[in-house]
């Protein structure tokens, strides 16, 4: 492993980290500002995309990391896909 992909193998969890955090920070102002609105409907519907926003930045989030990870500690790169020559014609 050479130098450059253990420090990038030290950094990635470090940024999955702030990635997650910010995404809290974000969840949090979201939540606060669909709690201010007066108009029950729309209350409900903000509540609603928060907890929606929630799942996808925070799963998102982990997956990123988790995948980042995988990717650096393998040593192996991705799979290419292979091109069927027969589809071409």
């Amino acid at each position: 492993m050479t130098i450059v992909r253990k420090l990038l193998a030290i950094i990635a969890p470090l940024l999955g980290v702030a990635l997650t955090l910010a995404s809290v920070f974000l969840l949090l102002y979201m939540t606060v500002q669909s709690e201010l609105m007066e108009d029950p409907l729309l209350r409900n519907l903000a509540i609603f995309g928060t907890l929606i926003a929630g799942v996808l930045l925070l799963v998102g989030g982990v997956y990123i990391s988790t995948r980042i990870i995988v990717l650096l500690l393998s040593g192996k790169t991705p799979a290419e896909k292979s091109v069927n020559t027969s589809d071409l014609q």
